[in-house]
């Protein structure tokens, strides 16, 4: 008889680093839409708009880019518990961002900034990275059920934060 071969499973930390590079080609899809489909969606919120000038965001993407990479890299290097849940919340946010975009397709009837990097990359790869993590005893469902719910809080005003630093940035 022949002996079956196990399959060989995925660890998380095999293709954790390209969390990142999904981010940053999703990023790279949103900047030269986002100030146009802002002064479209902001028009009655002249101050959110005007956060939303190009510069301010290329400069928030930037900035929110290089955080995500540092969580990364010290999930990597440290494997503490605190690393750990600033990764985990940091995939959260970004499911629920890629999520957003998908959900926004449907309300406007028409492609949004970031739709096909979210639809194809963010979802699949952030839902995929969440079950290794749970799959290797990492994390556990129901904590990645509470940084669902924050990252549906945190995300906007998140975003509003890294807009305003960026604007102060950009002078």
């Amino acid at each position: 008889m022949m002996k079956r071969e196990k399959k060989k499973s995925i660890h998380p930390y095999q293709i954790l680093w390209l969390l990142p590079i999904v981010f940053a080609i999703h990023n790279i899809e949103e900047l030269p839409f986002l100030q146009g489909w802002a002064n479209e969606i902001l028009d009655d919120y002249p101050f959110l708009a005007r956060l939303y000038e190009l510069k301010n965001v290329a400069i928030a993407m930037v900035l929110l880019t290089l955080t995500v990479s540092i969580i990364v890299w010290m999930e990597y290097k440290k494997r503490s518990r605190i690393t750990l849940h600033l990764t985990v919340f940091c995939i959260c946010l970004l499911l629920v961002n890629g999520v957003v975009h998908a959900g926004q397709f449907f309300v406007y009837r028409h492609y949004v900034p970031g739709l096909i990097s979210a639809v194809v990359l963010m979802i699949p790869y952030m839902a995929y990275i969440l079950y290794l993590f749970v799959k290797n005893n990492r994390i556990q469902m129901r904590e990645i059920f509470v940084y669902l719910v924050f990252s549906v809080i945190a995300m906007n005003p998140l975003i509003i934060v890294f807009l305003l630093i960026s604007s102060l940035l950009a002078g």
